[in-house]
């Protein structure tokens, strides 16, 4: 169904790069927001919360390097550097697992505006984000032939899994669920309604691919923690 054929438009390179400038921006802003103040302070952080800044900033700027590259026509060079964005998605996978837990067994249960009743709930959003992430990029990897449906499933993979942690950080944002959920909803929405003004159609990416996000939500993921099994899961991994 990916496959279906979506004649690149003169504007989309644009369109894209921008939204991968806009997004990243935003993700760095809002955790710079709770990390950057504890950095400064000399708090003290365990050795995986600085290695998931590292990572996944590096992810974001290849994320940004790779639009850019097809913006100016450099597609051969971002093919190559599609091997490191991989590798560093991959390494984006075990290291944000590492760091959900390690955030769990600290007692961490969200941020004000999306504070979870136990530390449960909290590792479960962010397990559940951490896989739509990975599972948007690995299928954008897969259909990187097809380059119309890739460019939408690697943005899903950032505005549908990365975009929300960070805004809900953000200064203005911070203790504000709709103010949170309005900016969430205008980034992950941006793409299909670029495609509707474009094309007067939705590519079948995002049709299959913004319900997918919606597991990566607060109140999907409290629905499914307040469960006795995953109550158990959870007694499992923090031990």
């Amino acid at each position: 169904m990916l496959r279906t054929r979506f004649q690149t438009r003169p504007g989309d390179h644009r369109f894209f790069s921008f939204m991968a400038i806009v997004s990243s921006l935003t993700i760095i802003a809002g955790f710079f927001n709770t990390y950057g103040p504890k950095v400064v302070t000399g708090e003290p952080l365990p050795p995986i919360i600085h290695l998931h800044a590292v990572v996944f900033t590096s992810w974001l700027i290849i994320f940004v390097v790779q639009t850019t590259l097809v913006l100016t026509g450099r597609t051969a060079v971002h093919r190559r550097l599609g091997v490191t964005s991989m590798i560093l998605a991959g390494l984006m996978f075990v290291v944000g697992i590492a760091t959900a837990i390690t955030d769990a067994r600290l007692g961490h249960r969200g941020i004000p505006g999306v504070e979870f009743p136990d530390v449960g709930g909290f590792l479960l959003l962010n397990l559940f984000a951490i896989a739509v992430f990975t599972g948007f990029v690995l299928a954008g990897w897969y259909f990187r032939g097809n380059s119309q449906a890739h460019k939408r499933l690697m943005l899903l993979a950032v505005t549908g899994a990365l975009v929300g942690p960070g805004v809900s950080r953000l200064p203005f944002a911070i203790g504000k669920p709709p103010v949170i959920a309005l900016m969430v909803l205008a980034f992950l929405l941006a793409g299909p309604t670029y495609d509707l003004v474009t094309r007067r159609r939705v590519h079948p990416a995002y049709l299959w691919g913004v319900p997918i996000t919606f597991l990566a939500v607060p109140p999907v993921a409290m629905l499914l923690a307040s469960t006795s099994a995953w109550h158990s899961v959870t007694s499992l991994l923090l031990r």
